[in-house]
C-alpha cells in the first residue's frame, strides 16, 4: 500500500499542475486536445467536448496537450519563419497569453501549497520535541567534530535564541541550524542561570546540504512506557520512574544511560525515583545481549496553535513563503559541494517517501496524518513551482521566456531557434533524470540490504 498511496499523492500534485494549464488555456481561447494523468501508453480515456481525458500507464507525470503542436512541426518541416497562427492554437494567441498559460501550472502548485498550510493552521496538531537543552554529540561519539563545542557550548546549556529568533524546543534548533550551513550565527545560551552570547558557524553535511553544529537533544531519563515481558519490566521498572544512577554513577539524561549501560549481557544496579519519594528505589536490571531493555522515555507533547479562517490563510501564506525561500536556497546548495546523488530524490524514492508519510502519519491519528501528508505535498509542490519556472526550454519557464522575448522584439521567434534550444532543456532533464534514477537505485539497494 505504500507505493499505492505514494502514486495517488503524486497523481494529485500532477493533476493540480496540469489543471492550472487547462483552466488558463480555456480562458485564453486555446483548445485543449488531451489531458492526461500519467505518461506513456494510455490505459483508459474518455472524450468530453473537445478534450480527450486520459489515464496513462506511467504515474510519474502528466500533460495537457494543446492545439498547435502540428503547426509547430509544419513550420519546422517547411522552414517557415514563424509558426502559422491558427484559431484555437497555442501559437495563435498573443505571446503574453502563452506566458500566462505556461505560468498557470506552477502557480496552481503554489496555491495548493498555501491551501495545504492553511488547512494545517486551521486543524492544529500535536508534536513531540525535547526542550532547548543540548548535549554535545562528541560526548557520545568522540570521533564526531562538534563545532558547538569549539564555539564554547557545553553539555547542559540551553539555547535561548539563534539570530534573534526565540528557541523553545530542540526541533527549532535543528530547523534553524539546518538552513544556515557555513553561515555565522549569533547564539544566546543559558548556563547555570546566566545568559551568554556566542557565535557559531554550522558545518555543511555534504550528503544533504544542511547545516549541523554537533549537538543532541537532552531527554530526561523518565520512563514513558515499559514493554511487558522485556528486561526493564522484569526488573520492576514502571511508567513515571526516573532513573537517577547506574552502578552508582549519576544519570542526568538518556545519553548518560547509553554511556553507562554495558555493551554485553550483564546485570547492573539501578537507582530509581518513584512517585516523588525522596529515597531512591534500588533495582537490579539484567541487560540482554541485544541491548533492548523495552523502555521508552518521555518527550514533551506540544500543541501547535489553531487559527480561524482568515488568520489561517495568512499563516498558510507565510509558511509557503518561508518554505519557498528555504527550497530556493537548498537548490543553490547543489552547486556548493553537495553530493547530488544523495540530495536529489527521483520519482521512485519520492513515491516511497510519500507513501510512508501517509501510512505512518495516519497510524498516529488523523490530525498527525493530515499534517505530515500536507506538509510533504506542499514541499513537493513548491519544488515543482521553482523547477518548472527555470528559464530552460521544454520547461514552463522556457515557454515563458520565449513568449517574453517575442513580446519585447515584437516578432515571432524563429521555429528552428526554438527547436534547437530545446535540446539544451532536454539535455538538462536527461542529466537530472539520470542523477535521480541513480539516487533511487542506491536508495532501494541500501534499503534492501538494511532489511
Amino acid at each position: 500500500m505504500t507505493i499505492v498511496w505514494g502514486i495517488l499523492c503524486l497523481g494529485l500534485i500532477v493533476f493540480v499542475h496540469e489543471l492550472g494549464h487547462f483552466i488558463a488555456a480555456r480562458i485564453c481561447g486555446v483548445k485543449v486536445e488531451s489531458f492526461s494523468i500519467g505518461m506513456g501508453p494510455v490505459l483508459v480515456h474518455k472524450t468530453l467536448g473537445e478534450t480527450d481525458y486520459r489515464l496513462s500507464l506511467l504515474p510519474f507525470g502528466g500533460y495537457c496537450g494543446m492545439k498547435g503542436e502540428q503547426a509547430f512541426r509544419d513550420a519546422l518541416e517547411q522552414n517557415l519563419p514563424s509558426i502559422p497562427k491558427e484559431e484555437g492554437g497555442f501559437y495563435g494567441v498573443h505571446p503574453l497569453k502563452r506566458a500566462i498559460i505556461a505560468f498557470s501550472g506552477p502557480a496552481m502548485n503554489l496555491i495548493f501549497a498555501i491551501i495545504s498550510f492553511t488547512i494545517i493552521a486551521m486543524t492544529g496538531y500535536t508534536f513531540y520535541a525535547a526542550d532547548n537543552k543540548v548535549i554535545l554529540a562528541d560526548d557520545v561519539y568522540p570521533e564526531m567534530n562538534s563545532v558547538a563545542k569549539a564555539a564554547g557550548i557545553q553539555t547542559g546549556d540551553k539555547i535561548l535564541f539563534i539570530n534573534g529568533k526565540e528557541i523553545t524546543d530542540f526541533s527549532q534548533i535543528s530547523q534553524t541550524v539546518s538552513v544556515h550551513p557555513n553561515e555565522q550565527l549569533e547564539v544566546i545560551i543559558e548556563r547555570d542561570g546566566v545568559q551568554q552570547k556566542l557565535f557559531i558557524t554550522p558545518s555543511m553535511d555534504s550528503s544533504t546540504g544542511q547545516g549541523k553544529i554537533g549537538v543532541m537533544n537532552w531527554v530526561s531519563p523518565q520512563v514513558y512506557s515499559v514493554t511487558v515481558g522485556a528486561a526493564a519490566y522484569r526488573a520492576g521498572l514502571q511508567e513515571g520512574d526516573v532513573i537517577t544512577a547506574i552502578n552508582g554513577q549519576p544519570v542526568n539524561n538518556t545519553v548518560d544511560m547509553q554511556k553507562l549501560l554495558p555493551q554485553e549481557a550483564s546485570t547492573v544496579a539501578l537507582q530509581v525515583m518513584r512517585d516523588g519519594n525522596i529515597d531512591p528505589i534500588e533495582l537490579s536490571l539484567t541487560v540482554p545481549a541485544n541491548g533492548d531493555l523495552g523502555l521508552m522515555f518521555s518527550v514533551p507533547a506540544r500543541e501547535a496553535p489553531r487559527y480561524s479562517f482568515f488568520p489561517a490563510i495568512w499563516q498558510g501564506t507565510k509558511e509557503t513563503g518561508q518554505l519557498f525561500a528555504l527550497t530556493f536556497k537548498s537548490i543553490g546548495l547543489l552547486f556548493k559541494g553537495v553530493d547530488v546523488t544523495q540530495a536529489v530524490s527521483g520519482p521512485v524514492r519520492i513515491t516511497v517517501m510519500l507513501g510512508d508519510t501517509v501510512q505512518t502519519g495516519f497510524k498516529a491519528g488523523f490530525r498527525a496524518g493530515l499534517t505530515r501528508t500536507l506538509n510533504f505535498l506542499a514541499l513537493i509542490s513548491i519544488s515543482l513551482f521553482i523547477m518548472n519556472l527555470l528559464p530552460i526550454p521544454v520547461l514552463d519557464g522556457g515557454l515563458i521566456l520565449f513568449a517574453l522575448i517575442e513580446t519585447i522584439i515584437r516578432r515571432p521567434v524563429h521555429p528552428k531557434v526554438m527547436y534547437y534550444t530545446q535540446f539544451i532543456g532536454i539535455a538538462f532533464i536527461v542529466v537530472l533524470f539520470g542523477i535521480a534514477l541513480f539516487s533511487d537505485a542506491r536508495y532501494l539497494f541500501s534499503d534492501f540490504f538494511r532489511r
